[in-house]
């Protein structure tokens, strides 16, 4: 059973002192991600004999883990607590099937209280390399836990997409952020590598380019484009995943659109026969 799973089938079983302990872990991450028994019984307001109570439920759960030295939140835990704040505020209401996996992100279909669907993403940057994701990714190297990692690069991808959301259709629409989750307006299109016909590749490129144009002048390259996270549908595209995402003023900008450029235009030469220049469509993108 994963995590996500797993937090679905405890949400409903955790009480209010339960989630109340839970909240202390999650608002204390930044400062400190062991806690002892003492300072769990300050921040929640309960007394030492009752957290003790909670936290050996939480521990069979699989939500908190413990040592000589205290006690800390884990991943199952995390995921426990957002869903139960995204459900209290019904923004979900219902979790679908997996729609995607990878080595940094799970993604769900949720639905809220309306009856729409919606997209959820879960970072999981556990399953890569520590030093690789800092090396990639404009995020606070004093980070040294997967928990807060997997929140500041939900949180970087979410302020990207709402800075870009009303300069193009062709982005996510996110609707909120919690944590290392983000949920999204869902995107009905099949993902780029796996279309076989394009009516008019050379329009879908056209629009592709365009719309890595938009951000970089906005002040963003992509960062890690590729047919993988380009939707299309019909003459519509959508391009994916913004963590990677470097701002155009920095030492790797050029190097990191040189590398997206190159991969679209591979890619459309290799399945559709469609031709383009890399340097005169980065020109283009740069407005040079």
């Amino acid at each position: 059973m994963s995590s996500f799973s797993k937090a679905g089938h405890l949400v409903s079983l955790l009480n209010k002192s339960d989630i109340k302990i839970l909240k202390v872990f999650a608002s204390s991450l930044k400062n400190r991600q062991i806690l002892t028994l003492s300072t769990l019984s300050q921040y929640s307001n309960l007394s030492q004999s009752l957290v003790e109570h909670h936290l050996q439920r939480l521990v069979k759960f699989g939500l908190i883990g413990k040592s000589n030295i205290g006690y800390t939140l884990l991943v199952t835990g995390l995921d426990t607590y957002v869903l139960k704040i995204l459900s209290n505020r019904n923004l979900i209401t219902s979790i679908g099937p997996q729609i995607g996996i990878g080595k940094e992100a799970e993604i769900y279909i949720a639905r809220d209280s309306l009856g729409e669907d919606k997209i959820l993403k879960m970072f999981r940057l556990g399953r890569s390399s520590f030093k690789q994701i800092k090396r990639k990714r404009d995020i606070n190297t004093a980070t040294s836990s997967w928990l807060l990692l997997n929140i500041e690069t939900a949180k970087k991808e979410y302020d990207i997409l709402m800075y870009l959301r009303n300069s193009s259709t062709s982005f996510p629409n996110p609707q909120c952020r919690s944590f290392h989750w983000i949920l999204m307006e869902r995107i009905y299109s099949t993902r780029l590598s796996d279309a076989e016909h394009l009516d008019y590749p050379q329009f879908v490129l056209e629009k592709i380019i365009n719309n890595v144009r938009i951000p970089y002048h906005k002040g963003y390259s992509h960062g890690d484009l590729n047919e993988y996270n380009i939707l299309v549908n019909n003459d519509n595209i959508f391009i994916l995943d913004w963590p990677q995402a470097v701002k155009v003023d920095t030492i790797n900008a050029d190097a990191s659109l040189t590398r997206d450029v190159t991969n679209i235009l591979k890619f459309f030469s290799r399945k559709f026969g469609v031709e383009r220049d890399i340097q005169n469509t980065i020109n283009i993108i740069k407005g040079v």
